[in-house]
């Protein structure tokens, strides 16, 4: 017995054994792109897939309004943050912002979006959200 697996019983007649099944990952489909914004002033790390369109923002129950991403918690009002501040979105092989005419506007690496306008994002660029900083981070991108 030195040397050999010890037998646990198992009965090799089992039927309920793994069967292989093929997931789209497996077919070679591109991942998402995986985002991080990080809440500069508050060290605090939003990470999220990006399939199709995302609005940044804050809630407003009153309305029934609630984007995609709440910034609520994160003192968006007082720090100028519209409710459909912002959206993030694919262009293409590429992630592009559009400010969604907000209240207090953005900034993209210290330079003014002008509203509904599409700006490609990169990795590390700086938004700024009314007075809300956010970095951006470019986790995953499928097509590398």
């Amino acid at each position: 017995m030195v040397g050999q697996t010890r037998k646990l019983g198992r009965d090799s007649t089992r039927t309920d054994t793994a069967v292989p099944s093929i997931k789209t990952i497996d077919l070679g489909m591109p991942r998402p792109w995986r985002i991080a914004l990080r809440l500069n002033q508050l060290g605090v790390q939003l990470i999220f897939d990006l399939e199709g369109t995302v609005v940044v923002g804050r809630a407003h129950p009153e309305s029934g309004f609630y984007p995609d991403i709440d910034l609520g918690a994160f003192q968006a009002e007082e720090q100028g943050v519209s409710r459909e501040h912002l959206s993030l979105r694919l262009d293409g092989e590429r992630v592009v912002v559009v400010d969604n005419h907000s209240a207090n506007g953005t900034k993209l690496n210290g330079e003014w979006l002008k509203p509904g306008e599409p700006y490609p994002l990169r990795n590390g660029d700086q938004l700024v959200l009314g007075l809300m900083q956010i970095q951006i981070e470019l986790l995953t991108n499928p097509y590398n």
